[in-house]
């Protein structure tokens, strides 16, 4: 497994077989899912994009970091229910060699956001992710659903 840069076509791949939990996430955030427009939304977000690619030469997954303000960036991800299946170690893995690097380039926080309902992703960013849990925003989506937010600060934060 390694890190790339994703193609369109990678994301188009991900996008046409995206996990159902993490479409009714967009559908709540972002609008209805399209996945030729949902593809072209990823590959078109500004900061630090990356997809893990296995032995065959196929990207599992693809996600990024956008620039919020200086210091603080905000996570995406997108990966078909499959390739979580066979590679969510090396998912959980390389994620977080991501973040690390993000953090010893001068980040200060490292911030995600799942809908509450989304039990095993919210799990998985305080164990898998090492992040910690910040709080519950309620009747934040589109249709009042609630979102929850995990954090990761640089080590020697003054928060």
């Amino acid at each position: 497994m390694k890190l790339v840069q994703p193609t369109l076509m990678d994301l188009l791949r991900l996008c046409c077989d995206a996990r159902q939990d993490e479409i009714d996430q967009y559908e709540a955030l972002i609008g209805p899912w399209d996945y030729e427009q949902s593809a072209l939304g990823f590959y078109t977000r500004s900061g630090i994009k990356f997809g893990l690619m296995n032995d065959e030469g196929d990207v599992v997954c693809a996600g990024g970091w956008e620039h919020v303000i200086p210091g603080v960036w905000q996570s995406w991800m997108v990966g078909t229910e499959d390739n979580w299946l066979k590679y969510w170690r090396s998912i959980t893995k390389h994620s977080r060699l991501v973040m690390d690097a993000l953090l010893d380039d001068g980040a200060r926080r490292l911030q995600t956001g799942a809908l509450s309902s989304r039990t095993k992703a919210c799990e998985w960013y305080v164990r898998g992710l090492k992040m910690k849990y910040e709080g519950t925003i309620e009747n934040f989506g589109f249709n009042g659903e609630n979102m929850d937010t995990f954090v990761r600060f640089q080590e020697n934060h003054n928060g």
